[in-house]
């Protein structure tokens, strides 16, 4: 959220049927200069679905999803828009059950936690 607070604006880039958001878009810097920063989508009943950033145009920092009751569902992160360092997936009850490892966008390493 520091973005917000550092002079970005955001508008809502569509709707779900029953008018509540579904992408809202936050923009730093006016005109054709505006860079796209972070995006945020919801699921109609309003809840985040996913939360991600961007730097230079591409997938930057971290991204967070989450299932439809507001759990956790993955923890990736970019870099320049390659997927780099360790992705997690959850389980809908909120525990680790895989980690993915990624090198500047080459997968590396895979641990299965639900065998552990």
């Amino acid at each position: 959220m520091l973005l917000v607070a550092c002079g970005s604006h955001k508008f809502v880039a569509s709707t779900h049927p029953n008018g509540k958001p579904e992408v809202v878009i936050y923009m730093k810097g006016k005109g054709e200069d505006a860079e796209k920063v972070m995006e945020k989508v919801y699921y109609p009943n309003g809840q985040l679905e996913y939360v991600g950033h961007f730097a230079n145009g591409v997938e930057h920092g971290q991204w967070s999803y989450y299932y439809e009751d507001g759990t956790r569902k993955y923890l990736e992160t970019w870099e320049n828009g390659l997927e780099h360092g360790i992705h997690y997936d959850y389980s809908t009850d909120g525990q680790v059950y895989r980690e993915l490892h990624y090198d500047k966008g080459k997968l590396v390493k895979e641990v299965d936690r639900s065998k552990q």
